[in-house]
């Protein structure tokens, strides 16, 4: 070992035969003048005249002295003193609660803003909720907005296909009453079953993922319904009449039914409705 070995020296002690490692003199010094000023900084803050009340509550919260007789007095043991006597009659117990309270101030600080000041944690604390409310308030809002809308295409849907099914059932009525006469006019089931079909395709594109409304244009279209419904009634027999009357109702109340579950569906925003995908 050299004399330029650096930080540690070895010394034989005298007698014993074995090398005991020495840290240098100047470092133990630098680290005690480090450790002094921490605890003088310490002391220093939690004495300043605004910290002596936050002082009494600290030791009150750890339990290692009670508040005294006034905000920047303890009480020890039923004894009750300034803290500057608390300090020296039990420095290790002032020592802890003035360390807490530093710490809990630097923590405080952390944020950019002074000892006690207001944090990143307790700004979070109070514009969480805030934010949360806030952002239920525009969830609340929209989903109210899509019910009522929801509603509003509902009941156009019903309205179109319970007049469908009123002209429908008119002409049928009619078809089966007319004798002799004039055959019954079908513009009223092409009008309506026309103005239905728009209510289904509007539906239809602005629910692209449902197929229900798809399904319920096919059935319009198709016979017994569709541009057959109102041809083929002239000459029809009693029992002939009936049973096709009776295949047409059997569609219309299909189709009256579906709207009607579409109706219900819209009126329900927010949900899967997996029964208008199926």
């Amino acid at each position: 070992m050299t004399g330029r070995s650096t930080a540690w020296r070895l010394l034989l002690a005298a007698g014993s035969g074995c090398l005991v490692p020495l840290f240098p003199v100047d470092a133990l010094a630098a680290g005690a003048t480090a450790a002094d000023k921490g605890k003088d900084a310490q002391v220093v803050y939690c004495l300043a005249r605004e910290q002596r009340p936050r002082l009494v509550e600290a030791a009150a919260s750890l339990g290692v002295a009670a508040p005294g007789s006034g905000p920047d007095r303890v009480s020890v043991s039923g004894r009750d003193m300034d803290l500057d006597a608390w300090r020296k009659a039990q420095p290790k117990a002032f020592e802890r609660a003035c360390a807490a309270l530093y710490a809990a101030s630097k923590e405080n600080a952390s944020g950019g803003g002074s000892p006690g000041g207001l944090n990143w944690v307790a700004l979070l604390t109070v514009l969480l909720p805030v934010a949360a409310g806030a952002g239920l308030t525009v969830l609340t809002t929209d989903w109210r907005s899509a019910r009522d809308v929801g509603r509003l295409r509902g009941d156009a849907l019903r309205r179109a296909t319970q007049a469908h099914v009123q002209a429908v059932s008119d002409f049928v009525r009619a078809s089966g009453a007319q004798g002799g006469g004039a055959r019954p006019s079908g513009e009223a089931v092409t009008r309506t079953r026309g103005e239905l079909d728009a209510q289904l395709r509007q539906i239809e594109v602005l629910r692209r993922r449902w197929s229900a409304p798809g399904r319920l244009r096919s059935r319009l279209a198709d016979e017994p319904l569709g541009d057959a419904l109102t041809a083929g009634w002239a000459g029809l027999k009693d029992g002939e009449h009936k049973a096709r009357a009776d295949a047409v109702g059997a569609a219309l109340r299909s189709v009256q039914d579906g709207a009607e579950n579409v109706a219900r569906a819209l009126e329900l925003p927010g949900r899967p409705h997996r029964q208008m995908r199926a």
